[in-house]
């Protein structure tokens, strides 16, 4: 560090700083980065975690990483962790309650920084580990002692039916499915429901199971259906994505009759396009305020009960006819 310190042309101080997450000027931040690549230095972070009894690893924990939407969530958690010099260990819970406890248990147990976790698991006392670990929850409340940070699921399902009058699509479905918890898919179609309601709008709804064969139930309902449509909304991309292959697969033309919004607007790489018009979820914005908050945590400052941080959405059309 102190050869660091002299080639930066800064203290060892800030250079200690840098290397242990803390904020540092833009322009010495640049400094000793530029130092750091220059010596080829490699900090020994298992010799400072010894030294300063802590910890520089983070756990996400989420339901499963199949999905286009937490792929990039995944993507821009390490991403941001890196920046503040921590570790992401990754955990697929598989929505399974069991598994998510005993992943806590185990971060409680090695004594890691901190969890964030996307819980869609059924409830159970996060309490106790809340007094051991460091936690902070996406999308649901799980906890009053774990601070909150969510898309506006319900505003969301509210601009999803504005979208879709303002198309004046007349005859539109509710695409959901079954959950065992409330949860933000149950947020949105709650709010599109009573926006409509509330205005004397009829509509279907179809809630697929959380069978393996929920595909097969949507294209089985579609085909049924799918000609007296001309506006679904799809409470999440995948929804969306699947009753745009059924009804490709039913009757092509039925494509050009019925519009169709998803929930969520994650790409499925960095360069492609988005093939559904959408509700799109700030992904990256929240991965900042969720780590944002987290490392308030970490630093011992105060995070009130009941914290919740609610980011806006906002409807974006598919990009599709780029290529």
């Amino acid at each position: 560090m102190n050869d660091v310190a002299r080639v930066a042309g800064v203290g060892r101080g800030t250079v200690s700083n840098y290397i242990n997450g803390r904020k540092i000027k833009e322009e010495n931040r640049q400094k000793v980065d530029k130092a750091i690549k220059e010596l080829g230095y490699i900090p020994n972070l298992q010799a400072r975690e010894l030294k300063t009894s802590t910890n520089s690893e983070i756990v996400f924990i989420v339901p499963t990483n199949w999905t286009s939407f937490f792929s990039e969530m995944i993507f821009y958690m390490q991403e941001e962790l890196s920046r503040h010099h921590y570790k992401m260990i990754l955990e697929n819970s598989h929505s399974s309650p069991q598994e998510e406890k005993e992943i806590l248990r185990m971060a409680a147990l090695n004594q890691v920084a901190g969890v964030i976790t996307m819980s869609y698991s059924d409830f159970y006392n996060f309490t106790d580990f809340s007094e051991n670990l460091n936690l902070v929850s996406i999308e649901r409340q799980v906890s009053p002692e774990v601070p909150l940070i969510s898309s506006d699921n319900k505003g969301g399902g509210i601009l999803a039916a504005k979208q879709l009058l303002k198309m004046q699509r007349k005859h539109l479905l509710l695409l959901s499915r079954e959950t065992h918890h409330h949860t933000g898919t149950d947020l949105r179609a709650e709010a599109f429901s009573k926006y409509l309601t509330d205005k004397g709008i009829k509509f279907k709804r179809f809630r697929a199971s959380l069978e393996p064969s929920y595909r097969q139930e949507i294209f089985n309902y579609l085909e049924k259906e799918g000609k007296s449509l001309d506006g679904i909304f799809a409470v999440t991309d995948e929804y969306g994505m699947i009753a745009q292959r059924a009804l490709a697969q039913i009757n092509p033309k039925l494509l050009e009759q019925i519009e169709i919004i998803g929930f969520d607007g994650a790409h499925t790489s960095q360069s492609s396009p988005l093939f559904l018009d959408t509700i799109q979820q700030p992904i990256k914005d929240l991965v900042k305020e969720a780590v944002h908050i987290l490392l308030k945590k970490i630093n011992g400052e105060t995070v009130e009960n009941n914290y919740r941080k609610i980011l806006p959405v906002t409807f974006v059309k598919a990009e599709r006819d780029l290529f």
